[in-house]
């Protein structure tokens, strides 16, 4: 599972060791004088299961990983602001008295550690509404700045990738035509010797450093994009791979994992994207419902039979949709989902009638980009508990409701406080929340009184929330920290946000779900995912303290 080579060791055994049926790692953490360190991941590392399991030091810097099998693992020690350390072929079953003893060393150059969100920050523009169209236009799909982003070396080089990009059309005129120069100024190898001092984020603390992280690869090395994910009644996670063209089942208990060919996919024997497999729910019988983008159609997946039925996503006669993006599933069984190009359609599930709902257009903006990137942009939808369903516009800038009681929905539109709403969901309580993705805010809205109250995330200019879910016991809003490697908490009784770093670095995250037990989802589908740490998908489980 580790694709980075050992940078140093300086952690080592303190003790006398003898065996024991203990399946568990622990002990303390320390800095160069000796000084206990809070809130350092703490992670073990199972290459033949291509998993990582991890916790975090407490106030004492002292950490325990338990329920391991008995197999060597790879330790490896991170926080911000310090060397990474790493013990490999460490035994859980041998018992040491005195625990694993782990020494770090400043870092050398804390420039590799820059998250996302920082490295967006070092990217200027003339005024606050260039930013924001840059945000909106070149965000969509991966981290900026990383290492990976930072690859091209000419003005050629860069020319060319942002081009092929899908949200360069989307962009003003005069940002196209400036780019190019603003990237080198900013990223290029003599731009970093200039970069201003990193100021270190505030290590974890409270709940989180009771959090227990585990994290897969998934897919194909440098192919698959686990775009999302969803929790089956099997048990079992089922994952759409959007540019290989299949549904992966995945297996949390063994780590195994099939891969199912979707007709005409990539991994059927076609080329890539043909058909882009998007979102993915589960119907009551257990069956997984999807939306090919792509292929502008719907496909049901029977988890039993493992065989597909493809329709098309618009209405008969036409043969395909234009660009069906998320969905979900009412009581009823009836498959809604919106059209990035078109608006928001319902499908019978058995006779496959579809059925369109016409949105409002008037004084919404039009995205000039290519795919999602284009047009007013319909993108997340959610059910509410009394039947409506809700939407979101990502360019047009619009939350909306249909009640699905009228024959022409009664649709209606309202005008969030701050840009890019992008995935909804409705809490139990019927309160709609939604991430602005532009803005970096997450905002709440009551249908009663039509009232927002707006959250803005810590350093909200360089946050970009994809997707959030409220937590249907606790009543939590869990938001994902896409720009910057971490999945966050939203406590609406405390207004206070709790971030969980994920165990690899850039973790670009677009959906969040949740198991029997509560636990929290999500996969790690950065495009091009070579950018990522390892170079692979993940799939992402957060045990929290509830």
């Amino acid at each position: 599972m580790m694709k980075t080579s050992v940078l140093c060791i300086s952690a080592i055994f303190a003790g006398i060791c003898a065996r024991t049926d203990a399946a568990e790692l622990r002990g303390s953490v320390v800095d160069e004088s000796g000084k206990p360190l809070r809130g350092v991941m703490i992670s073990a590392f199972d290459e033949s299961a291509s998993k990582s399991v991890s916790v975090f030091t407490n106030a004492d810097g002292q950490f325990r990983i338990d329920g391991l099998e008995d197999r060597p693992y790879l330790l490896r020690a991170r926080t911000i602001g310090k060397e990474d350390s790493f013990l490999p072929d460490v035994d859980p079953s041998v018992k040491n008295s005195d625990g694993i003893s782990v020494a770090m060393n400043p870092v050398k150059n804390i420039d590799e550690q820059r998250r996302g969100d920082n490295l967006l920050g070092l990217l200027k523009f003339d005024n606050e509404k260039d930013k924001m169209n840059f945000k909106m236009a070149c965000t969509g799909c991966h981290q900026v700045g990383t290492m990976g982003f930072r690859a091209p070396e000419e003005p050629i080089d860069w020319e060319t990738m942002i081009r092929r990009m899908d949200g360069f059309g989307g962009l003003y005129k005069h940002t196209q035509e400036t780019l190019v120069m603003r990237l080198l100024d900013t990223y290029s190898e003599d731009a970093m010797e200039s970069w201003p001092e990193y100021t270190v984020p505030s290590q974890p603390d409270g709940e989180v450093l009771s959090a227990r992280i585990t994290e897969w690869d998934i897919g194909i090395e440098n192919e698959t994009n686990a775009h999302d994910l969803e929790i089956g009644q099997d048990g079992n996670v089922y994952v759409v791979d959007m540019d290989m063209g299949a549904v992966i089942r995945f297996n949390p208990e063994t780590a195994e994992q099939e891969t199912y060919p979707i007709p005409g996919g990539a991994h059927a024997g076609r080329s890539s994207r043909i058909i882009g497999p998007h979102s993915i729910e589960a119907d009551a019988n257990g069956d997984m419902w999807m939306t090919l983008a792509i292929a502008g159609k719907m496909a049901k997946f029977d988890t039993k039979t493992h065989e597909y039925t493809i329709v098309s996503s618009f209405p008969a006669p036409v043969e395909r949709g234009r660009y069906p993006h998320t969905l979900r599933i009412d009581k009823q069984g009836i498959i809604w989902y919106t059209d990035a190009g078109a608006g928001v359609f319902s499908l019978h599930p058995e006779t496959h009638e579809v059925k369109q709902y016409t949105l409002p257009t008037a004084d919404q903006a039009i995205g000039g980009g290519k795919g999602e990137s284009r047009g007013r942009t319909p993108y997340g939808i959610d059910i509410a508990p009394d039947g409506k369903v809700w939407y979101t516009k990502l360019n047009g800038n619009r939350v909306g409701r249909i009640d699905p009681s009228v024959p022409d929905g009664d649709v209606k539109e309202w005008v969030p406080p701050f840009r890019g709403p992008r995935r909804l969901h409705v809490a139990p309580n019927g309160i709609v929340w939604v991430p602005g993705f532009g803005s970096g805010v997450i905002g709440k809205f009551d249908p009663q009184t039509e009232e927002w109250t707006v959250y803005p995330l810590p350093d909200q200019e360089n946050q970009i929330p994809y997707a959030l879910n409220v937590h249907p016991v606790s009543g939590d809003v869990w938001i994902c920290g896409t720009g910057n490697d971490t999945i966050v908490r939203f406590d609406p009784e405390t207004e206070i946000f709790s971030h969980y770093p994920t165990p690899s670095r850039v973790t670009y995250t677009r959906e969040i779900e949740f198991d029997a037990d509560g636990n929290v989802w999500t996969s790690n589908s950065n495009v091009p995912i070579r950018h990522s740490e390892r170079g692979f998908p993940a799939l992402i489980k957060i045990d929290w303290d509830r």
